[in-house]
């Protein structure tokens, strides 16, 4: 599925960092051949790509206290909370405690959702191999019984975490402002005319808007 850089963190846990998917270069070169606009866009960012963790727990408290805020404040809340913690797992959050997760910087509500999310790992060990197994479509439904997971966060935990490569979340501000600025010069397109100018990036949407995002903030996105 990917290649990764591997270390052991502080706790002895095991880490996967900067993973990079197996079809990431096919995606790259199919791009390339048959979109000119992002062909340009890639030609600025080729030796980047998606990264993620790849730790499931740890990607899914990253994606919700990435929800509704900027690239850049959610790395900056998102290093007070691993600063805090010294490790993101179920037990180790649930002991850290809601006070000290508000702290961070995060809202109650997300703080509601982290802790319901360490209880929902800490009773299903073993749901990370059934969300592997499932295509999109089945993760998603599964996801979005979580309270504070919708359909975008689903959709950048299939992204970053499983690194599926044709994934197209319409719901994403950031990608339908890409897609209007490249193709369509207008600020705010609709659901309809991103999904029409995206078929000519099946099977790797993914990794398009990943390259889309880059094209209107440089910063590395990564849940």
């Amino acid at each position: 599925m990917y290649a990764a850089n591997i270390v052991i963190n502080l706790k002895g846990f095991l880490m996967i960092i900067d993973k990079k998917a197996d079809w990431w270069n096919d995606a790259v070169s199919y791009l390339s051949d048959n979109d000119e606009v992002m062909k340009n866009i890639i030609d600025k960012h080729k030796d980047d790509y998606i990264k993620s963790r790849g730790e499931p727990f740890n990607a899914l408290c990253r994606t919700i206290i990435g929800q509704q805020i900027s690239v850049k404040a959610a790395a900056s809340i998102w290093n007070k909370f691993e600063l805090g913690t010294k490790i993101i797992d179920p037990k180790t959050i649930i002991k850290y405690g809601n006070d000290n997760i508000r702290s961070c910087g995060i809202s109650n509500r997300k703080v509601e959702y982290i802790i319901g999310l360490s209880n929902f790992f800490i009773e299903n060990p073993n749901v990370v191999n059934s969300w592997e197994a499932m295509d999109d479509t089945s993760v998603i439904k599964e996801l979005c019984k979580l309270k504070g997971i919708g359909p975008w966060s689903a959709e950048m935990f299939l992204m970053f975490c499983l690194l599926r490569p044709d994934v197209l979340p319409l719901g994403d501000l950031g990608l339908r402002r890409a897609v209007g600025k490249n193709y369509l010069n207008t600020f705010d397109p609709t659901y309809e005319e991103v999904e029409k100018v995206a078929k000519k990036w099946i099977p790797y949407r993914s990794a398009a808007t990943w390259f889309l995002w880059k094209s209107i903030d440089p910063i590395a996105v990564a849940y």
